[in-house]
């Protein structure tokens, strides 16, 4: 049996030893981790973090002179496709816009990170078909048009279990 009197020193060297142990545990879980980076602005949250002001003014730029409707919206069969517009504010179609549309699940596997082009371009409609998600659950698709200096960033996540947007 340990007196009262050297008990303490044996709990104090526990407790070093325990909170050096949960230290180890939380760093080891944090590398092995499956955390993707933010793609919202389809660039890493450091550029991002530096840039907002100018990322928000461009958007803000690019609201003023153009109009950007999603006509359709259809993601929840095996094959999807999304279709949008774009005009001016006077309503004049807009055919060269630089488009990158980003189709991710929220999850960190480089296999399910897909970047779509048009198939087709006609009168402002930008149409993206026959795209494939493999798995059931969220998925996000990114989009960053650029017409000139101007730039506009939209995203749409949705959940193919529940044939549902979750935000858009």
């Amino acid at each position: 049996m340990i007196k009262n009197g050297k008990i303490w020193p044996i709990m104090i060297a526990v407790a070093i030893f325990a909170v050096v142990l949960l230290g180890y545990w939380t760093i080891k879980e944090t590398l092995s981790s499956d955390l993707s980076e933010s793609t919202v602005y389809m660039d890493k949250y450091q550029n991002v973090d530096e840039n907002i002001n100018e990322i928000i003014v461009a958007q803000m730029q690019f609201n003023k002179n153009y109009t950007i409707t999603y006509e359709e919206i259809d993601v929840f069969g095996k094959t999807g496709k999304v279709v949008f517009k774009i005009t001016t504010k006077d309503g004049k179609p807009v055919n060269n816009a630089s488009i990158e549309l980003v189709l991710q699940r929220p999850v960190n596997d480089a296999k399910e990170v897909k970047l779509l082009k048009p198939t087709s371009i006609k009168d402002g409609i930008y149409t993206f078909e026959n795209i494939t998600m493999p798995k059931e659950g969220r998925w996000d698709i990114y989009t960053k048009v650029t017409i000139g200096k101007y730039t506009r960033y939209y995203n749409l996540r949705f959940d193919k279990r529940l044939k549902k947007f979750v935000e858009m």
